[in-house]
């Protein structure tokens, strides 16, 4: 009796646990289970996954929708499954999902509300709205942003059509001639890979790029240089620029020989009908020259003369900064007439002209 007592106390016990283990494994199944939905229902996981699980049929309609062919299925899936893919959240109902800084989905999203799990993880469920791809550039494009003189190549081809041109800003009057370069800008789309984006200048010297989100651009949209020796290698030609500077200084005290006070001297620099030859004759030809103070010019006329800061737009335009000092007695004591500006050129059926004078450097 007692040992059949105690068989049955071991069957019990065995039973029991069985049934423990078999519910301690439910349990934990369930914990399991519950943490993996907690996970997936984040954010960024629960997007990820959305965009991962597309089916053929979305993928085609959003390359056809946008003029892509729909034979870069595979590589847009490729894309579009890669673990690199990463969720930038706008605000609290709109997302962007980006793989390589490149954003390949806008996404809308709605707000269902919170949910707890296991009475310890809450969460805010969401379902999508709206998904929009962004193709209408095709899965790869570049803007590059140049001088019109300088030349484009993408994969070694050559691209010669530009998206715009734009004058350089605050340079208006150097266009007075097709010497002067435009600001263009390069749309390259509809790639299907990354390509490989170089740029040379006017001379044939590949040039540094910038690349900030698929823009390329350069640090300065021109060549500069310390000295005319070093510039002058850059331009179509030679030019006298202390000749035209001490001319136009001597013109503006009235030192200039020459019919109008000088101005038919210095009329060669310019172009009829700009701003920078109306505003010479107009000197010339106004009362104010006729009060400049009666003076003297010392020996050496023009001391700590300085040129520099040289801006090369094309072998045909550029500018420059000179400063000088001009010495005369006025009134029998010794005057300095300082200059200090900025002189703009450009080449003029074949010719140097000056094309503005801006005081100040």
């Amino acid at each position: 009796m007692r040992r059949r007592k105690k068989t049955l106390f071991k069957t019990s016990l065995l039973i029991y646990t069985i049934v423990g283990l078999i519910l301690s494994i439910i349990f934990l199944v369930y914990i399991y289970l519950t943490l993996k939905s907690y996970e997936a229902s984040q954010t960024d996981n629960y997007l990820k996954n959305y965009v991962t699980s597309l089916d053929d049929k979305t993928l085609k309609k959003f390359l056809s929708d946008n003029n892509q062919s729909e034979d870069l299925l595979v590589d847009y899936k490729k894309e579009i499954n890669d673990k690199d893919i990463k969720i930038k959240k706008i605000d609290d109902e709109n997302f962007e999902v980006t793989l390589n800084k490149r954003v390949l989905f806008d996404i809308k999203v709605k707000n269902l509300g919170t949910e707890t799990k296991l009475g310890l993880f809450s969460y805010e469920k969401i379902e999508v709205e709206e998904i929009i791809p962004n193709l209408k550039r095709g899965m790869k494009y570049y803007d590059v942003i140049i001088p019109s003189n300088y030349v484009l190549y993408v994969d070694d081809r050559k691209v010669s059509d530009t998206k715009l041109k734009e004058k350089y800003e605050n340079l208006d009057y150097m266009y007075v001639s097709d010497a002067m370069p435009y600001i263009a800008k390069y749309e390259i789309n509809n790639l299907v890979n990354e390509a490989k984006i170089k740029v040379l200048n006017e001379y044939g010297e590949e040039v540094k790029l910038n690349e900030k989100q698929f823009e390329y651009t350069l640090d300065k949209n021109y060549l500069s240089f310390d000295s005319y020796d070093e510039a002058k290698k850059y331009l179509s030609s030679e030019i006298d620029i202390w000749e035209f500077a001490h001319n136009w200084s001597l013109y503006l005290t009235k030192d200039l020989k020459g019919v109008s006070y000088g101005f038919n001297t210095l009329r060669p620099y310019f172009i009829e009908g700009t701003q920078m030859y109306q505003r010479a004759y107009n000197w010339a030809h106004s009362i104010d020259i006729t009060f400049t103070s009666k003076h003297t010019l010392k020996n050496p006329t023009f001391t700590n003369e300085v040129l520099n800061n040289f801006k090369v737009y094309s072998k045909d335009a550029f500018s420059c900064e000179i400063s000088l000092e001009k010495n005369m007695v006025v009134a029998g004591k010794d005057q300095v007439d300082k200059m200090h500006d900025t002189l703009y050129f450009v080449k003029y059926n074949g010719e140097w002209k000056v094309v503005n004078i801006k005081s100040g450097g």
